[in-house]
């Protein structure tokens, strides 16, 4: 077999400068959507409610089932999962994609997010994020789209989701 020739792909986000935390600004469907990159979250989670989750991504299809979403300072609650058909984010030069994307939503007016993006949505990327001097995120990437991997607990509503390689 032939060695194959893959190429890195750099998308670089600009950080808020204002906030200690790794999040950025992205847009979907005119939506402007203020996201945290969160290293400890193993799904991602939409916080500003369904309707505005169906604003910026109109596409999205509801699933029969709902996950377990905990960190939000109190017991685990119940959201609605949705099936993103092709989640993106783009720096103007390159594009980081998965398709079909499981996020979980609810309704968190006080976060000052509206979705955290959990590592593990670049699993198969590396992530290095610059805090001294131009605060950016740098997502290292190899194939044109991934597809999203989920992992539901058998007496769990909870979801894993993992970017993995084009199938």
């Amino acid at each position: 077999m032939v060695g194959m020739v893959c190429f890195m792909r750099t998308l670089v986000l600009q950080l808020f400068n204002r906030k200690n935390r790794p999040s950025f600004r992205y847009k979907s469907n005119d939506v402007m959507i203020d996201a945290l990159l969160d290293t400890g979250a193993e799904t991602p989670i939409w916080c500003k409610g369904e309707k505005k989750l169906l604003l910026a991504y109109p596409d999205a299809v509801k699933q029969d089932w709902e996950s377990e979403i905990r960190g939000f300072g109190k017991d685990a609650e119940k959201g609605a999962v949705y099936a993103i058909p092709e989640f993106s984010l783009t720096d103007g030069k390159e594009c980081y994609k998965i398709q079909n994307l499981l996020i979980a939503a609810c309704d968190h007016p006080l976060i000052g997010y509206d979705m955290v993006m959990s590592d593990t949505m670049f699993s198969k990327a590396d992530t290095n994020i610059h805090r001294i001097g131009n605060k950016f995120v740098e997502i290292l990437f190899e194939k044109e789209i991934y597809q999203c991997a989920a992992r539901r607990g058998n007496n769990t509503f909870g979801i894993v989701t993992f970017a993995q390689e084009e199938m």
